[in-house]
């Protein structure tokens, strides 16, 4: 199996150096499910998990291989399965908060050249919602792409891709219905050879029937939404790198319930650049924008520059952003102090040399 077909280049090649000349072969992982894993190697698919010395050393969830990863490992020798024993550096990665209380990071996807948002224009279609995907995916290192589908249900989709539009700020936005099959070319064209793009939307918006147009064929399941509100039950149950008829691979994954912010202190810049550039004219420069004398973006918002709904989405991440910033300080300090005493246990365990003794 060529793997340069699945992405490999000189820039892995080189992460892989040290590796190599230990003897370890390497491989991109296509599936994910838990702790299990499906990988595409020079000699095919393969399964693998992570080797015990890994899982011990491991303390980060992040750490751990996603789908898209590129790995190294070794072979059992007893059922010819992969024993993976270090994921290589990543080149992007889209990635957030875990649900729930823990200020843990998981990462849906890495080492992808594009991020598709994908949005249905039925009620699904939500600017605040789409405000919060662009903060995650510019953190992401890939380019964003955003994906209007359904324009099939849509009786206002010249009104609604221009609201889109008034929030991209130079992104490229592609209008589509997937079940009619119309305009797939923009993204065929986008996902040239060797080119990696990911998925990613609310469940319900047609990520799998995007999926298997382009595939050209139905090998991914789709379900109906339910008409009321346009939801609909998870499709796809686990996140998988696929390879088109072209040659460019597409990830497709499980709706997301919920987006917690990780670490997008860039993203929020990038995503709300007419408020950041607005914040360039505040009296103070740790102005946050709320009830600060000589605030630029506060006299923007009373002009009308820019609207109350946009200044409070901003808020809101801004917000999130900051609280994010504390946890994950936390984190990293317990992340510090159970690697140093994974690193004493270890210590203690070996033998003492005789002559110490």
């Amino acid at each position: 199996m060529n793997l340069e077909l699945f992405g490999w280049d000189d820039y892995f090649s080189k992460c892989a150096e040290q590796y190599s000349a230990q003897g370890l072969h390497h491989g991109r992982v296509i599936i994910q499910h838990k702790d299990r894993y499906v990988l595409i190697t020079e000699r095919g698919e393969v399964n693998g998990n992570v080797s015990g010395k890994f899982r011990f050393e491991t303390v980060a969830l992040q750490d751990f291989p996603a789908v898209g990863d590129w790995v190294v490992f070794d072979t059992d020798s007893g059922d010819q399965s992969a024993v993976i024993h270090h994921v290589l550096d990543r080149r992007t990665k889209f990635s957030r908060k875990v649900a729930g209380d823990r200020p843990d990071e998981q990462v849906l996807a890495a080492n992808i050249d594009i991020v598709f948002l994908v949005m249905g224009l039925d009620s699904n279609y939500n600017l605040r919602r789409l405000e919060r995907h662009l903060t995650v995916a510019s953190e992401s290192g890939a380019r964003t792409v955003i994906i209007l589908n359904k324009s099939d249900l849509c009786p206002h989709r010249k009104e609604y891709t221009q609201e889109v539009l008034s929030i991209a700020h130079g992104i490229d936005v592609i209008v589509m219905s997937a079940l009619l099959k119309e305009n797939i070319a923009p993204l065929q064209t986008l996902l040239a050879p060797g080119v990696t793009g990911v998925l990613l939307g609310s469940s319900g918006v047609g990520k799998s029937t995007i999926t298997n147009l382009l595939l050209e064929k139905d090998q991914v399941k789709v379900q109906n939404v339910r008409v009321n509100d346009s939801h609909g039950r998870h499709t796809t149950a686990h996140r998988e790198l696929l390879m088109l008829p072209n040659g460019g691979l597409i990830i497709d994954t499980p709706g997301l319930r919920e987006l917690q912010l990780w670490s997008v202190d860039e993203g929020l810049q990038e995503s709300f650049d007419d408020i950041e550039a607005l914040a360039v004219g505040c009296r103070f420069r740790d102005c946050r924008h709320e009830s600060e004398p000589g605030c630029a973006v506060l006299s923007a918002l009373d002009d009308g520059t820019i609207g109350p709904e946009r200044y409070e989405s901003f808020q809101k991440l801004q917000h999130e952003t900051l609280r994010q910033t504390l946890e994950n300080n936390l984190k990293n300090k317990r992340i510090q102090k159970e690697k140093g005493n994974k690193t004493t246990r270890k210590l203690r365990s070996k033998p003492r040399d005789l002559d110490e003794l």
